[in-house]
């Protein structure tokens, strides 16, 4: 595994990176052991170095980012926070009181939207230096090395501007490192081009990487990795706003699929998972050998002191009265707590919704006031008061069966959507679906996604490609109302209550950054009805 020798590597780059950040940390620190542009590059440990950067910044950072400081919710919940599907329990930071109030102003979002565009560029930044340098390696690496080493910084520069044009519509490009701040502020770029230029990195990427499992692979991405991450994009692409299509879905379906037949990758348990300790879901969240993992954040306390902080956002502070748990900073807060409506629309039979799968109520002898995130309670570092050792999954095998299936649903090939569908469904321990077509078939996989992947951070990206809400459809009936946005009954607006068409589309982008406007005035206009 990479380890935390990256760490070193990151102080590395450092040197490399300080134009683009708009962090004034960066400028203040000058490491010691920091090297000078022109004294890197030069050995097989520097592009190494370089490459391992990569996975310490940018998308996969969005786990270890917050906003205001202190206990609030990590950028990876913010989207979900802000659907209200979701709620942050300790509501004492500007995001979590202004997305249930719904007080759309720039004033309130521009914290959260500084951090995610500085965390994308800053890890764009670092991609295009390793695809500028390393191919002029020749004297220390060979061909193999180099094309995988850049096929790597593609994916992750493919990564950065997914989550951008995601979050921003319309955004710069830029493909070259910056050396110096001549030419630093460009004009931005039509969110369909961003989504070519990101799918030709990804092309180029799948060409380049190992093809391998990504934990035989030592947690570096793999040619899976980059075929499931370009599912993904055409999947987006193919909805609102950029509106692609049947083209885009017809490609995620067969990128889909090359994961599929490629073989390295399978559920765990397929033929039905177990509900106990030992479930599908648990091996999941507690083994780092899973091959239904294709990508993840890795996390390792134990060894490296580079530990999971989820753990103490998974359970809420009715559990200090036990006297048992002394979590880092000694807080136990649950900053991204389910709403009733989703946990209550499980079937009786799906094991996702069973106790100690994603969710608990009880430990020991002990009964929680409301639903813990049992996906992310670790046990051992909770007592011992620090944060865990589990990775947090970002790609898994089911998903890449979900997209083959919505691909093919929106296609016309209902059998063969059903036909993926009903694999996710019987490990799940759910009846397989057999008559559903069309839209009604789409809609039950988008409920699928969600009962898959309630702590995965999938559901915003659902709603903003289809501008549909998930609502109520009976309790504990399996099944879920994808509704209209603009007609939708959202949850929590505020907490415990509920708002008809609370969340407009054109807040399904956030404002661009303030203080980025205000160095580049070639961004503006700000995005529509952000004032």
């Amino acid at each position: 595994m990479k380890a935390i020798k990256i760490y070193l590597s990151i102080l590395c780059m450092f040197t490399l990176t300080w134009v683009v950040s708009s962090c004034n940390e960066f400028l203040e620190e000058k490491p010691l052991d920091a090297k000078s542009s022109n004294q890197f590059w030069q050995s097989e440990a520097d592009a190494l170095s370089a490459v391992n950067a990569l996975y310490f910044g940018g998308v996969p950072y969005l786990h270890n980012t917050d906003v205001d400081g202190g206990w609030t919710p990590k950028a990876t919940m913010w989207n979900g926070v802000f659907s209200g599907l979701f709620v942050d329990k300790r509501k004492d930071r500007t995001f979590t009181t202004a997305s249930e109030g719904m007080t759309l102003n720039v004033a309130s979002f521009d914290g959260i939207a500084m951090k995610y565009w500085h965390e994308f560029y800053k890890g764009i930044s670092r991609a295009n230096f390793v695809i500028a340098n390393v191919p002029t390696m020749t004297d220390v690496l060979d061909a193999a090395t180099i094309k995988n080493y850049v096929a790597q910084a593609k994916f992750f520069r493919a990564y950065g501007y997914f989550y951008l044009v995601k979050e921003f519509g319309d955004v710069p490009y830029v493909e070259e490192p910056y050396t110096s701040t001549d030419g630093m502020f460009k004009e931005r770029v039509a969110a369909a081009t961003v989504y070519q230029k990101i799918e030709a990195d990804l092309l180029e990427a799948i060409d380049g990487l190992a093809d391998k499992a990504f934990y035989d692979n030592g947690c570096y991405v793999t040619k899976s990795t980059a075929q499931t991450l370009l599912a993904v994009v055409y999947l987006q692409w193919a909805g609102q706003p950029i509106n692609g299509g049947n083209t885009c879905y017809t490609k995620a379906a067969g990128m889909a699929e090359n994961v599929i037949n490629g073989g390295k990758h399978a559920l765990e348990q397929a033929n039905g998972s177990s509900d106990d300790l030992s479930s599908a879901f648990n091996v999941i969240k507690t083994t780092k050998t899973s091959n239904e993992i294709i990508y993840a954040k890795e996390y390792n306390y134990t060894s490296y002191n580079v530990g999971n902080s989820y753990a103490c956002r998974s359970i809420g502070t009715d559990a200090f009265q036990w006297g048992i748990f002394k979590p880092a900073g000694d807080v136990l807060y649950n900053a991204y707590l389910p709403c009733d409506m989703l946990l209550e629309s499980y079937d009786p039979a799906d094991i996702r919704g069973h106790e100690k799968q994603f969710f608990f109520k009880e430990y020991n002898d002990f009964t929680l006031n409301t639903v813990g995130n049992w996906a992310w309670f670790d046990e051992a570092a909770l007592i011992a008061g620090h944060d865990g050792d589990n990775n947090m999954p970002t790609f898994r095998y089911s998903e890449v069966l979900l997209i083959a299936a919505e691909g093919y649903a929106r296609t016309g090939d209902d059998s063969k959507a059903r036909g993926y569908l009903n694999q996710v469904r019987k490990r799940a321990g759910v009846a397989d679906e057999a008559t559903a077509t069309g839209d009604d078939l789409v809609k039950i996989i988008l409920t699928e996604r969600l009962h898959e992947f309630p702590l995965e951070f999938k559901v915003w990206d659902d709603i903003r490609r289809t501008r549909l809400y998930p609502e109520a459809d009976g309790k504990n009936s399996g099944t879920l109302k994808w509704t209209p946005l603009a007609s939708a009954t959202i949850q929590n607006k505020p907490e415990g209550q509920t708002k008809v068409g609370a969340i407009p589309e054109w807040a399904l982008l956030w404002p661009l950054p303030l203080t980025e406007m205000q160095s580049n005035p070639s961004l503006t206009p700000q995005n529509p009805s952000w004032n």
